[in-house]
């Protein structure tokens, strides 16, 4: 039996996908039919295309294509302000993270666990120092780590005991094929007073990573939803956005102890830069910015080195080789989808209070010796 259906919805759902019309065509052979109406898909046949671009497949039943927006605040900023069309891959890594968030907001009611206090404790007219200085102390970060990779696990870590869901991943849903875009977003945060959540691009450096965290981290400490591009300073940002990065940068590189370490010398600043990017296990931009609100240059100098020390980053970046491989996925899994969360579902599906097709979705898990081996690994006592 074949299906009519606005051949517009054909043409949207391609471009949404990103992909090729020609890609589509070795699976989709009466694709250029099925624009041009001289033939419509089988019900089987559209359910597969809808597999293909991402599409969801009622929404190819619309008598118009959608004006996908955002679900969550837009805080990106892009060259001349212009603001970026979400992408299907950005779109379903913050439905599925809200669908956790859903499942463990109502698990975290239903314990009578309590609310996270942190959240919505500031505004924006708070003086973002004094109020890292609170995060600090509240989250019991520190400074003391081996390496950048130990640093933002550490960090994780203690969030997460907070009751703060932090995921990290590259990918949408355990998809190798669906890369997330890293000149897309960096970052966002979902408020929630019972269930906060962070997520952070895993494309970017491991240095980024770090600030990132702590600026979403800033986000839900101000109850505010949103989606970034931050990469630690841009002049274009939004007074929110200004503000989460002051205390990033204030809790990754406090004022008092990084003026008291530096001493300013233009012809050193690179080994200066790179000294203390080590030191406090941050990006050089970081380190850069804080020379900058220590008063040592005028603005436009700043933006000048700036500019031209996230080029060179971004030389650095694209000379290094490509990754082959997804890496262990058992250590990479609950990463993505938070250890919180991971340790927490499967613990509720071996209890009988969710049901495994349940826990198995969230985690966008298919077969169920993956998820026995996951359930395993989060919970050793129960084999």
């Amino acid at each position: 039996m074949q299906i009519k259906i606005n051949t517009q919805l054909i043409d949207w759902a391609i471009e949404r996908s990103a992909k090729s019309v020609d890609d589509l065509m070795h699976k989709f052979p009466n694709l250029e039919n099925w624009q041009n109406q001289t033939k419509s898909p089988t019900l089987k046949q559209l359910e597969n295309f809808a597999k293909a671009t991402f599409t969801p497949i009622g929404m190819l039943f619309l008598q118009e294509p959608p004006n996908e927006v955002l679900p969550i605040n837009d805080f990106r900023t892009f060259t001349n302000n212009e603001q970026k069309k979400p992408s299907v891959n950005l779109l379903d890594v913050i439905y599925a993270s809200q669908q956790r968030q859903e499942w463990y907001q109502n698990y975290v009611r239903q314990q009578d666990i309590g609310t996270v206090s942190i959240v919505g404790k500031y505004t924006t007219s708070d003086n973002p120092e004094v109020v890292a200085q609170e995060i600090v102390a509240y989250f019991d970060f520190h400074h003391n780590f081996k390496n950048w990779q130990t640093a933002l696990s550490t960090r994780s870590t203690l969030i997460e005991e907070k009751g703060i869901l932090v995921m990290s991943s590259g990918i949408v849903s355990g998809n190798t094929h669906r890369e997330l875009d890293l000149t897309e977003f960096r970052g966002f945060a979902l408020s929630d007073k019972y269930a906060p959540v962070i997520f952070i691009n895993a494309k970017d450096t491991i240095a980024a990573r770090n600030f990132t965290l702590m600026h979403e981290l800033a986000h839900i400490a101000i109850a505010e939803n949103g989606v970034s591009n931050t990469n630690a300073y841009n002049k274009n940002s939004n007074d929110t956005e200004k503000w989460c990065d002051k205390v990033a940068a204030e809790i990754l590189v406090p004022r008092a102890q990084f003026k008291q370490k530096y001493s300013h010398n233009l012809s050193n600043l690179d080994k200066n830069l790179d000294q203390f990017a080590r030191h406090f296990k941050v990006s050089t931009l970081v380190i850069l910015g804080r020379i900058y609100s220590l008063g040592y240059f005028e603005e436009e100098s700043f933006w000048v080195l700036f500019h031209a020390e996230k080029n060179r980053l971004l030389e650095i970046i694209a000379q290094q080789p490509k990754k082959k491989g997804g890496g262990d996925y058992y250590n990479s899994k609950p990463t993505s989808v938070s250890k919180l969360f991971m340790k927490t579902i499967t613990g509720s599906a071996l209890e009988g209070q969710t049901l495994y097709r349940e826990a198995m979705r969230l985690l966008s898990v298919k077969k169920i010796k993956v998820f026995n081996n996951l359930t395993e690994q989060a919970h050793p006592w129960s084999t």
